[in-house]
């Protein structure tokens, strides 16, 4: 049975993560508490819903991905960190919203219920994968997931909803293959096995978006988005529990207990669960209230400062002028396929008005 390192309690990776998400946390705490009590100052749209908006998108972002690594690094244990943070989200929308979820259609909840496994499945792929690879090259191998996501959408929908192959998109997409090469050529944390985790952690995404698109839309559609939530995290508990059975991570307890419970592990953990349910509010909000362009800038600088959180708190190494470079181009590929992106869709709209326009004039010249 592996006995892991048992953390000091002033343990420096602990300590830099509690200094560098606490204040954040603490701050988001305060400011949705605000909004909560004064929500007729947050009107839709408006400057303050935009900024509480974008603020709350760029902090739970960074810190997420940064919990994430921690927890997953101090507890050895990332199903079981999954399941606790499944937990505090039901304990928290139910609180919020138990009125909501219980008045919720009950067979329309039924067919819901196959969403959970590929929600499950995406979140613990997203946790085992920091278990071998570093934050930074994490960071740098999920800009490429745009390309697995084309190959995919390109086989499973239909043609007119297939994403759009472009020479810009194709550039971009090659940018972040260069720049994940380059900076990982050299990489004493690359590990295959964790790269095929992020692909398939893409993989589940996409399966969990399109069976969510599909059931909102259809099957579920007037099933509130509360007890959508509600019954992806309290069903999700089942195979995520299930799988630290098959990776024996409850017989491996006994020598991260004394890990899980450090009042400082405690803490980052539950600081996981509240951003994790954050994070997918905060996204809602800011599609709904600021353009695509400002969205794609928001996800851009979050992953910058998850880099730099990767190198100041974990060690994470860029030290070498290739090393630089790549994640230059990983970065900025990123950057250029969500620009590209926002221009496909810009254009999509103007056609659209265009059309709508020139069939009013037809129809008042008729």
């Amino acid at each position: 049975m592996p006995v892991h390192d048992v953390l000091s309690k002033d343990d420096p990776q602990k300590m830099h993560t509690l200094n560098a998400i606490g204040p954040f946390f603490m701050i988001l705490a305060v400011v949705w508490l605000f909004y909560f009590v004064r929500k007729d100052r947050f009107p839709d749209k408006s400057f303050a819903y935009v900024a509480l908006a974008g603020f709350t998108f760029s902090v739970t972002s960074i810190s997420m991905h940064t919990l994430n690594k921690a927890v997953v690094s101090f507890t050895h244990q990332p199903a079981m960190v999954t399941s606790v943070q499944m937990l505090i989200a039901v304990i928290v929308l139910l609180s919020m919203h138990s009125k909501e979820v219980l008045a919720a259609d009950r067979k329309q909840m039924m067919k819901w219920c196959i969403v959970p496994v590929a929600y499950a499945a995406m979140l613990n792929t997203s946790l085992f994968g920091y278990q071998y690879l570093s934050l930074t090259l994490v960071t740098v191998f999920r800009n490429i997931a745009p390309l697995i996501t084309l190959i995919v959408e390109g086989f499973i929908m239909p043609p007119e909803h297939q994403p759009k192959v472009t020479v810009p998109i194709v550039a971009s997409i090659g940018t972040m293959i260069v720049g994940a090469f380059m900076f990982s050529w050299t990489e004493t944390a690359f590990s295959w096995f964790g790269i095929g985790l992020i692909v398939l952690n893409t993989l589940m995404a996409i399966l969990d978006r399109v069976l969510q698109r599909r059931l909102l839309v259809e099957e579920c559609k007037d099933l509130p988005i509360s007890a959508c939530m509600v019954v992806n995290n309290s069903l999700g508990v089942l195979p995520t529990l299930l799988l630290a059975m098959a990776t024996k991570e409850f017989q491996g307890f006994e020598g991260s207990a004394a890990n899980w419970q450090d009042p400082g592990v405690i803490v980052l953990v539950i600081m996981s669960g509240f951003m994790g349910l954050f994070i997918g509010l905060s996204g809602l909000m800011c599609q709904k209230a600021m353009s695509a362009t400002s969205f794609q800038v928001l996800q851009n600088m979050s992953k910058a400062a998850v880099v730099f959180m990767g190198v100041e708190i974990f060690g994470d190494k860029i030290d070498s002028p290739g090393r630089i470079f790549g994640i230059a181009l990983s970065l900025g590929g990123s950057m250029m396929y969500g620009y590209a992106r926002t221009l496909e869709a810009s254009k999509e709209k103007d056609d659209e008005l265009k059309a709508l326009m020139k069939e009013e004039k037809a129809a008042s010249t008729a």
